[in-house]
C-alpha cells in the first residue's frame, strides 16, 4: 500500500483521487489481503504483481514490462494477462517474456532477438506461417512394465507413413514428432494404424496440434546458431550422451573416509574464500586499507609531535616580525635619551650624544602618543596619590593592556579605538638624565615564538649603542647585538615520560584501527545465510559439515588478519613507541615486545569467533558491517576510556571498575586496548618514580588478565558460534527448543487419490521409496498453516511434478525436506534416513536447486561448479571433465568465466540446476528451476532431467513449477 501511495504521489495524484486510484490498483492485481504486508515479506510472484501495479499507475502512454509474470503461478499469470489487456487502451506496451504463450496472447507484434540482433518481427500468425514447420504429433508412452512402449517400432511406423517426419522430442512419458504441412493426406492412415496397434506399441494416447510459438522461437535460435550452442537434440537419449560423466568414478567417491572428506571440504571452502576475497573490495578496505591507514596516520601525528624532541639552536631576530609596526611611548624624555634610543632600535642608525641645549625643549612632546591605536593623555595617567615615575609607568602599562587587549564595555563606548591586528610587541620607556634613570617595559604577544627574548635583545642592542655613542662617536655606535638560543638536550627520563604519554595516545589509535577489521568478517557470513541468498544452506545440503565450514572461515579470517597484525607491529617499531618496543623504556624488560606480539596474536584468535557470534544478530550484510563497526567502537574505544576515567576519579569508582572489568573483558577489543593502556600507564608511573625497577608485562595488573581473557574468549566464542549453528542447522536439536503453534484442522474433504496415497504411506507400502513423507505439517507464527498433513511416497527414478499457486507451500515443503526449516509435526525419510534425526546422512543423498539462486556473486560459473564438485567429492582427475560436461549440458559454455552476479536470471537458474545435478545424487529437489529461462534453455534442462531420472532411473526428482 505504501509503495503505491508513494508512486501515485509522484504521478501527481492527491487527496481522495490518490486513495481511490491506489485502492483500485490493489484490488485489480489481487493484493487486497497483503495491502499492509511489507514488500520484503511478499513471495516472488506477489512482488511482481506489486511491480505491475506500480507500472500501471497514472496514464503513462508508454509502459515497459520486463518479464512481468516471472515467478508467478499459472493462475496469477493469467490474471496478470487480463490486467494488461484491460489497461492497454491508449498505451504502447513493450513487454519481454520467456513464456511463448504469454507473447502469443498479449503481443500484437512479436520480435525475437538473438546474439544482440533483431532476427524477426511480426504478428503471431505471420511468424508461425513463416517459421512454422508443420504439425506437432505427440504420443503418450505406456509406463506399464508388462507392456512397455516399443519406441523403435513406433518411430518406424511414423516414418513409414510420413517419411519427412522428424523426432521433435523424446522426454519422459511423451514422444513428439514434427510432421510437414504438405503431408496432411497421410494423417488419416497413420492414425488408423496407430489405433489398431496402440496396445502393441505401448501407446496410451496421442494428439496433434499446429506449430506453437515456442517452436518458432527454437527454430529462429537454431537458424542463427553458428556454434550449435542453441541447437537442441531431438532425442533425450542423444541429448545427454555424457550424462554418466556427471559422476565419474562414483564408487571411489562414495568410499571417501570421514577425515579425507573433511580435508577435501576444507580445501574447497578455503579456495572459495580466496577467490571471492581477491575480487571483494570491501574485504580489502575493512581488513587492510582502513586499519593500516588509521595506524599510519595516527602514529605519524604522534611522531610529528615535539614532545619527545629537544629544542634546536635558533638565532633570535625580528626578521619575521613587522619591525615598522612596533609602537613605543616615551613617558619622560628630558634629555632625548628615549627618542634617540628608540629611533635606532630597528634602523641601525648611529646614536648621537645628547647636548645640553636639547634638554630645554624635550622632543617627546612631538612623538605620537598612540599605542595599539589608542590615544593616551597625561590626565588619564596622572594620579595625585602616586606621582612618582615608576607608578606612572606601571599605570601606563596597565592602560596599554586594557585598551589594547582587555577593553571593557565602558571603554569601548567612550573611546574610539581600532582593533589590534598582528601586533607582536611594544615598548613603554621612562628615560631621564636628571634622575639618572632609564627604565622600560616590553609588551609581548605570547603567540610570537620567542617574542620576549627577541624584543628584550633589541632593546639591549639599542641601549648598548646609546652607551657606546656617549663614549665615542665611532663605529661602536652601530654594533649589532646577536642573541641565540641553544637549549640543552632533553634528558632520558624526560624523553621516557613524554614517550609514555604518546604511547597512551597510540593505544587509542590502535583500538580505533582494529575496530574496522571485524566488519570484513561479518559481511560475508551474514550474506551467506541471508534469506534470499542462503548459499550456506546450499553448501550444507551438498555435504559440507559444520566443523569444516567454520574451520575454513576461521583459517581464512586469521590469514586475512596477518596483514594488519604485521602492519601494527612494524609501525610500532618504525615509530619507536618505547613503551611497546621496550627500547629506552624505564619499566620495560626484554619480554615487553614479545608480550605485545602475543597480545595481537591472541586478539586475532578471539575477535574472529566473537564476530561470528555477532553475525547471528543480523539479517542484512550491509547493515551488519555498519553496526559491527559501531559495536566494536563502543566495546573497545569507549569502554577503554570509561575504564580509565573510573580508575582515576576516586577510590570507590576504581573499586567498582575492578569488578566491571571482568565483564568488559569479554570484549576482545577492550582487552587489546586495556592491555596496551596498562603497559603505557605502567611506564608513566615508572618515569615519575612511583614504581621501582622494571615490571614484567605478563604481570596480572599489567597485561596478564587481558592475555588470559583473550585466550578464554577464543575458546568460548568459538564454541558458542558453532553451538548456535548446530542448534539452528539440525532439525532434531532445533525442534527440542523451538515450538510452532499447535492448531487443530477444521473438517475438510480429502481427494480420493490423495487419501489412497496417504493410506499407502501409513500402511508401510512406501517404506522402500526413495522419498516418504507422512503427515508433514508446518504452522508458522500467527497461526498460518503453510503445509497441511502432507503424505506421499516416491520410488527411485521417478520425476515428481509438485504444483501449486504462489504461497501454496511448495517451497516450504522443500525447505523441510532439506533441513532448512522444521516441520511442526509429521515424519519423513529420504533414502531411508530420517529428515529430523539423520540430517548428515540425508544431505549426502540430495541435490538442491532452491527457489532463490544460492550463488556467490564474485565466483564465475566454472568456479561454482568446481566448488560444489569438490564438495560432492569429485577427484582432481575427473574434476575438469565433470565441470565441462555440466556447462555443456546446461548450455553455459560461453559463460564459463563470467561472474555469477553478472549473469541473467535464466542463466543463474541453469547454474543452480547444474549445481543440484552434480554427482547424479539419488534425490534431487528443483524448486521452480525454469524461472526466467527461455524455451531453448528450458528444453535443455528437460533433456538433462529426463536423462537422469526417467531413462537411467538414477535419481528421484521433485520438481516445482
Amino acid at each position: 500500500m505504501e509503495h503505491l501511495l508513494f508512486y501515485a504521489r509522484l504521478k501527481g495524484y492527491r487527496g481522495s483521487e490518490l486513495r481511490e486510484e491506489v485502492a483500485n490498483k490493489v484490488k485489480e492485481v489481487g493484493l487486497t489481503e497483503k495491502r499492509d504486508v511489507f514488500a520484503g515479506a511478499l513471495s516472488g510472484g506477489m512482488k511482481r504483481k506489486l511491480s505491475v501495479a506500480i507500472c500501471l499507475l497514472g496514464d503513462s502512454s508508454l509502459v515497459f514490462l520486463d518479464e512481468p509474470t516471472s515467478g508467478m503461478d499459472p493462475y496469477s499469470r493469467r490474471s496478470t494477462w487480463e490486467i494488461l489487456l484491460n489497461n492497454r487502451a491508449n498505451r504502447v506496451m513493450v513487454l519481454t517474456t520467456h513464456f511463448m504463450d504469454e507473447a502469443d496472447i498479449l503481443g500484437d507484434r512479436i520480435a525475437i532477438m538473438s546474439e544482440g540482433q533483431l532476427r524477426c518481427c511480426g504478428s503471431s500468425l505471420f511468424l508461425k506461417n513463416r517459421y512454422g514447420a508443420g504439425y506437432n504429433f505427440t504420443l503418450v508412452k505406456s509406463n506399464d512394465t508388462a507392456a512397455p512402449c516399443d519406441e523403435a517400432q513406433l518411430k518406424a511406423l511414423v516414418m513409414a507413413r510420413v517419411p519427412e517426419a522428424k523426432v521433435l522430442s523424446n522426454v519422459g512419458a511423451e514422444i513428439a514428432f514434427q510432421l510437414p504441412l504438405d503431408c496432411t493426406a497421410a494423417f488419416a492412415p497413420l492414425f488408423e494404424e496407430i489405433d489398431e496397434k496402440m496396445r502393441a506399441l505401448g501407446v496410451l494416447s496421442y494428439g496433434i496440434s499446429v506449430t506453437t510459438l515456442e517452436e518458432v522461437f527454437i527454430k529462429v535460435a537454431e537458424a542463427h546458431d553458428e556454434d550449435n550452442q542453441h541447437t537442441l537434440s531431438k532425442d533425450a537419449a542423444g541429448a545427454s550422451p555424457d550424462a554418466s560423466a556427471l559422476l565419474p568414478g562414483g564408487p571411489a567417491i562414495a568410499n571417501l573416509t570421514g577425515i579425507t572428506m573433511f580435508l577435501v571440504h576444507l580445501s574447497a571452502l578455503l579456495l572459495k574464500r580466496f577467490r571471492i576475497a581477491r575480487r571483494d573490495r570491501r574485504v580489502i578496505i575493512f581488513s587492510v586499507l582502513l586499519p593500516v591507514t588509521m595506524l599510519g596516520a595516527g602514529f605519524g601525528l604522534l611522531k610529528s609531535s615535539s614532545l619527545t624532541r629537544s629544542d634546536v639552536k635558533l638565532a633570535l631576530n625580528a626578521d619575521k616580525f613587522d619591525a615598522n609596526n612596533v609602537p613605543y611611548f616615551c613617558q619622560t624624555d628630558d634629555s632625548q635619551w628615549c627618542s634617540h634610543t628608540m629611533d635606532s632600535l630597528f634602523t641601525g642608525g648611529d646614536t648621537a650624544p645628547f647636548p645640553s641645549a636639547e634638554i630645554a625643549s624635550p622632543p617627546y612632546a612631538t612623538l605620537p602618543t598612540s599605542v595599539f591605536g589608542v590615544n593616551y593623555t597625561d590626565v588619564e595617567l596622572a594620579s595625585s596619590n602616586t606621582p612618582d615615575t615608576n607608578a606612572y609607568c606601571l599605570r601606563m602599562g596597565d592602560k596599554i593592556y586594557q585598551r589594547g587587549f582587555g577593553k571593557t564595555d565602558a571603554e569601548k563606548t567612550s573611546i574610539s579605538q581600532t582593533p589590534v591586528k598582528d601586533q607582536h610587541g611594544a615598548y613603554l620607556v621612562h628615560a631621564s638624565a636628571s634622575e639618572r634613570m632609564f627604565g622600560y617595559h616590553v609588551f609581548v604577544n605570547t603567540t610570537a615564538t620567542h617574542g620576549a627574548v627577541i624584543f628584550k635583545a633589541l632593546m639591549d642592542q639599542a641601549l648598548y649603542r646609546f652607551m657606546a655613542g656617549g663614549a665615542s662617536a665611532t663605529s661602536s655606535s652601530d654594533v649589532t647585538l646577536k642573541a641565540n638560543t641553544f637549549p640543552l638536550p632533553m634528558t632520558a627520563s624526560t624523553q621516557a615520560l613524554f614517550g609514555s604519554f604518546l604511547a597512551f595516545t597510540a593505544c587509542i589509535f590502535i583500538v580505533i584501527a582494529f575496530a574496522f577489521f571485524p566488519a570484513s568478517i561479518v559481511g560475508f557470513l551474514v550474506k551467506e545465510k541471508q534469506a534470499e541468498h542462503n548459499s550456506k544452506h546450499q553448501q550444507l545440503v551438498s555435504g559440507v559439515s559444520l566443523p569444516a565450514f567454520w574451520l575454513a572461515n576461521y583459517l581464512w579470517d586469521l590469514l586475512t588478519y596477518i596483514v594488519p597484525l604485521v602492519a601494527a607491529l612494524v609501525l610500532i617499531q618504525a615509530f619507536g613507541i618505547s613503551a611497546f618496543t621496550g627500547n629506552g623504556c624505564v619499566s620495560c624488560t626484554d619480554q615487553t615486545f614479545p608480550a605485545i606480539v602475543l597480545l595481537f596474536v591472541l586478539f586475532g584468535l578471539a575477535i574472529c569467533p566473537f564476530t561470528y557470534c555477532l553475525s547471528y544478530f543480523f539479517k542484512e550484510h550491509a547493515s551488519a558491517q555498519t553496526y559491527t563497526i559501531m559495536a566494536n567502537f563502543l566495546l573497545g574505544v569507549v569502554l577503554m576510556v570509561v575504564s580509565f576515567i573510573l580508575d582515576v576519579v576516586s577510590t570507590s569508582s576504581a573499586d567498582a571498575n575492578e569488578v566491571l572489568k571482568f565483564f568488559w573483558r569479554l570484549s576482545p577489543l577492550f582487552n587489546l586496548g586495556s592491555a596496551l593502556l596498562n603497559q603505557s600507564l605502567n611506564e608513566i608511573t615508572a618515569s615519575f618514580g612511583r614504581s621501582a625497577g622494571t615490571t614484567s608485562p605478563f604481570e596480572m595488573d599489567v597485561m596478564g588478565w587481558e592475555l588470559l581473557y583473550l585466550a578464554m574468549d577464543t575458546v568460548v566464542f568459538l564454541g558458542v558460534a558453532i553451538g548456535i549453528d548446530f542448534l539452528l542447522s539440525f532439525p532434531k536439536i532445533k525442534a527440542a527448543i523451538f515450538k510452532d503453534p499447535v492448531l487443530e484442522d477444521p473438517p475438510y474433504e480429502e481427494d480420493e487419490d490423495v487419501a489412497r496415497e496417504a493410506e499407502r504411506v501409513r500402511s508401510g507400502a512406501a517404506d522402500g521409496d526413495a522419498v516418504k513423507l507422512l503427515g508433514i505439517r508446518k504452522v508458522y507464527k500467527g497461526n498460518k498453516v503453510a503445509v497441511r498433513n502432507l503424505s506421499f511416497g516416491l520410488p527411485k527414478g521417478e520425476c515428481f511434478g509438485y504444483l501449486g499457486i504462489n504461497g501454496a507451500g511448495k517451497t516450504t515443503t522443500m525447505k523441510m525436506m532439506t533441513g532448512d526449516i522444521l516441520p511442526t509435526s509429521g515424519s519423513g525419510t529420504l533414502g531411508g534416513f530420517d529428515i529430523l534425526g539423520e540430517q548428515l546422512e540425508v544431505r549426502r543423498l540430495i541435490g538442491y536447486c532452491p527457489q532463490f539462486d544460492a550463488l556467490f556473486e564474485l565466483l564465475s560459473v566454472r568456479e561454482h561448479l568446481e566448488l560444489f564438485a569438490r564438495i560432492k567429492g569429485v577427484g582432481r582427475v575427473e574434476l575438469n571433465g565433470v565441470v565441462k560436461t555440466l556447462m555443456h549440458q546446461m548450455n553455459l559454455d560461453s559463460f564459463e568465466h563470467k561472474l555469477a552476479g553478472t549473469l541473467s536470471g535464466g542463466n543463474k537458474r541453469k547454474l543452480s540446476v547444474a549445481i543440484a545435478l552434480i554427482g547424479s545424487p539419488p534425490i534431487v529437489f528443483l524448486d521452480e528451476p525454469s524461472t526466467g529461462m527461455d524455451p531453448v534453455s528450458r528444453r535443455f534442462m528437460w533433456n538433462v532431467i529426463a536423462a537422469i531420472s526417467t531413462q537411467r532411473k538414477e535419481s528421484t526428482i521433485i520438481l516445482t513449477t
